[in-house]
């Protein structure tokens, strides 16, 4: 008996999780269409930045321990197959208050799932990573297996990969509409000023800031925030080999992310609470001097040996839920689309496997992936 055929899916949105699920489906064999507005690997979405931390001692909880083994050793293969290193494994270090919660939550991670993380006394820190200045109560962490992403990288070589595989990419392409059929789904779509429609049996929608303009359901459901980070002229002691990537929690003040520098300077990313976009189409690229002071001081405080002021301040935005955990699960007003998105700043390093989860999704109705805490139907 011959085996079913495998469905036409459209993959709309060809970023982070766009990318990742393409190459997905057409390692599987599926034949599978991606519609991607601007160029692939463009900065404008939830990809921008330069570079991503990634972590298995996480501060948002055990629960994602699992997942992120398979994220990293899914990042390697990647790599090795793209014939380029997208993880750094540089390690990944939180420094803070022993009191602060994130910290407390890294510590009972590691002690719960037995992770390879190292807590280092002050002398130690102070030998290792002495580029930080380190406040009376902090303790320092250092998580062996996390590392360094590359967004840009990741996202271009994944999509290539993808092509290599059979995926169809048609970039510079915005889709008007995605409807539901009676025998699938239509994506009506422009390309060079021709309206076009395609169809296919199922469509997944991984959109990223532009998501609730996929689904409007989302519109009060997931916020799209403007992230501002800074970068600081640094030198070779700021490399990834000898200033790995982390989190401070240092107090309200000092509590930030930071990435070594792989050409462009020290990035700092301030955690601040982050200001509304109400149109991804319009991001405000100007950042306010008052800003900017800010970020100084905190790595003042916080660093020694960079410059005084940022040499570089650039804008970017994510999607962000109420509880912070991002969404896959099928559209109830059109059940043969899956959605994907507003995973709240921290999906790019998992993006792999919840690729393979939404592939799961599509061709069987089913996964292995614990992600029942991503369910669409929880925000209704």
């Amino acid at each position: 008996m011959k085996p079913p055929p495998q469905p036409r899916v459209a993959v709309i949105g060809v970023g982070t999780m766009g990318s990742q699920v393409l190459h997905q489906l057409a390692s599987r064999g599926v034949p599978v269409t991606g519609f991607e507005q601007f160029d692939i690997g463009h900065a404008r979405g939830a990809a921008g930045g330069e570079t991503r931390i990634f972590r298995i001692a996480y501060k948002e909880g055990g629960g994602y321990v699992p997942l992120l083994r398979e994220a990293r050793q899914a990042w390697e293969r990647l790599g090795a197959q793209a014939g380029t290193p997208l993880l750094t494994p540089c390690g990944a270090l939180t420094i803070g208050s022993a009191q602060d919660p994130d910290v407390r939550t890294v510590l009972g991670v590691a002690e719960e799932w037995g992770l390879d993380v190292e807590q280092l006394d002050r002398l130690e820190a102070e030998r290792r990573f002495g580029q930080h200045r380190l406040f009376e109560d902090d303790v320092v962490l250092l998580d062996r297996e996390g590392g360094l992403l590359d967004p840009h990288r990741a996202v271009v070589a994944t999509a290539r990969l993808a092509e290599q595989a059979g995926a169809a990419i048609h970039t510079r392409t915005t889709v008007l509409d995605v409807v539901q059929t009676g025998t699938g789904v239509a994506v009506h779509y422009r390309a060079q000023g021709d309206v076009e429609v395609a169809k296919f049996d199922q469509v997944v929608l991984c959109t990223g800031p532009w998501i609730a303009r996929s689904v409007p359901r989302l519109a009060g459901e997931v916020e799209i925030r403007r992230a501002v980070l800074c970068w600081f002229d640094a030198g070779g002691k700021w490399a990834p080999e000898r200033f790995p990537v982390g989190i401070r929690r240092s107090g309200a003040d000092n509590s930030f992310s930071f990435f070594p520098d792989v050409g462009g300077g020290v990035k700092v990313n301030l955690h601040v609470p982050k200001s509304p976009v109400a149109d991804p189409d319009r991001l405000d690229p100007v950042v306010e001097p008052d800003y900017a002071s800010r970020v100084s001081a905190a790595v003042a405080r916080c660093l020694r040996g960079l410059p005084d002021r940022p040499t570089a301040r650039r804008t970017y935005m994510d999607g962000y839920t109420a509880d912070n955990h991002g969404i896959i699960g099928r559209d109830p007003d059109r059940p043969d689309v899956l959605v994907m998105g507003g995973f709240s700043g921290h999906g790019f390093k998992l993006a792999p496997v919840f690729a393979r989860s939404a592939a799961d999704l599509l061709l069987t109705g089913r996964t292995d992936i614990p992600i029942a805490h991503l369910s669409l139907s929880r925000l209704s």
